[in-house]
């Protein structure tokens, strides 16, 4: 199965580079000098993200840190350029220092955009219980491709990231996991949005070359979800924006010898949000979000672990609960400085029906995208 998704992903991608025109017959016409179509950016992201849990399956912790990745960005035409760079990585308290080299081609046209190499995900617009929030910070670089595609009515976001390559004889197994986003929205006028989004996505652990180990075993778990989502227009008054989605999501473990507890499973999320403006001129706003979370039997590799009905506690426990029911509200205030520079602060308190735990979170990030020239 994993390998068909893949097969389709790919001929995806390669149907699109044969419609995007990479000509460069414009050159002719073009009078504007080499040095030009270079253009220096910079991506800065820094955060603070503090887990207040004593959760039997999910314990606190603190991420504290800071990204920036400097880039220079060549222009060969309209629809083609290639982007390099350098990561860096450094969390506090944390004396080594995450450094590596980025590189990535992109093609686009008027409604697609492809981009191959290393790639910000942004969370592909995955659903906490599909997606953690906290993977853009510990898995902020993806390696393979990303698609995004922008219609009248519909949104198509599909991707392949290969997290692990194995080669002939190694002693650990190759990891690779892509998937798919899709929104539909058949209305969107008079103030109101409607909306269906559907996301999946695979992650597949295994490999032929490696070397032979007993340990080792093949895991292909399938994650999904279907939904429906409205909200009103942003609006310069007070009351900016109201909204409200529901997801039904499931997952189902195609391994050959599956080894979690669970093989299938599944969950009900339910999210409504508010968001207020501080001022004139809507820089500043409060947003509301509360979350109800339902799950039976359910595990996500990519997930948020405190939905899961295994245990993530280090080190690895055996605890599991078939049934996780939690209410999460969060409340944010967001300021945007310049443009550019966007200043959010979260406190994300939760509450557990089964453990009759109300815990929280303390979140803080600063990110500064910027490119010149353009």
């Amino acid at each position: 199965m994993i390998n068909s998704i893949l097969k389709c992903l790919l001929i995806t991608a390669g149907i699109i580079f044969s419609k995007i025109d990479i000509t460069y017959s414009q050159k002719k016409n073009d009078s504007t000098s080499w040095h030009k179509k270079f253009s220096p950016g910079l991506y800065n992201y820094n955060y603070l993200r503090d887990y207040e849990y004593f959760s039997p399956i999910m314990e606190g912790y603190t991420l504290c840190g800071s990204i920036a990745q400097p880039t220079i960005e060549y222009k060969f035409s309209n629809h083609v350029s290639f982007r390099g760079g350098v990561f860096m990585q450094q969390n506090f308290g944390d004396d080594s220092l995450r450094v590596r080299p980025t590189f990535t081609l992109q093609l686009k046209n008027k409604s697609t955009e492809f981009q191959f190499g290393n790639y910000r995900s942004d969370g592909y617009e995955l659903i906490e219980p599909l997606y953690f929030t906290d993977n853009l910070i510990t898995e902020n670089i993806d390696n393979g491709f990303i698609m995004r595609q922008y219609f009248k009515h519909l949104t198509i976001i599909q991707w392949l990231d290969w997290e692990r390559a194995i080669e002939k004889g190694s002693d650990f197994q190759e990891q690779v996991w892509g998937g798919a986003t899709i929104n539909y929205k058949p209305l969107n006028k008079f103030n109101k949005a409607l909306q269906f989004p559907v996301q999946v996505y695979i992650q597949h652990i295994g490999g032929q070359i490696n070397m032979p180990d007993t340990s080792f075993y093949v895991k292909t778990v399938l994650n999904a979800s279907g939904g429906l989502k409205t909200e009103s227009r942003e609006k310069p008054g007070f009351l900016a924006r109201v909204g409200g989605e529901v997801h039904y999501v499931f997952f189902n473990d195609f391994s050959p010898n599956p080894l979690s507890i669970y093989n299938t499973g599944s969950g009900i999320w339910l999210s409504t949000y508010l968001r207020l403006h501080l001022n004139k001129n809507n820089t500043n706003s409060l947003k509301f979000i509360l979350s109800y979370w339902k799950g039976e039997n359910f595990l996500s590799p990519k997930g948020n672990p405190l939905m899961q009905s295994v245990s993530s506690v280090y080190p690895e426990s055996d605890y599991t609960e078939s049934t996780r029911t939690l209410a999460i509200l969060a409340v944010k205030y967001e300021n945007t400085i310049d443009k550019k520079f966007k200043l959010e602060i979260s406190v994300e308190p939760y509450y557990d029906f089964y453990t009759k735990l109300l815990e929280y979170g303390i979140h803080m990030q600063f990110n500064f995208p910027i490119t010149l020239n353009k």
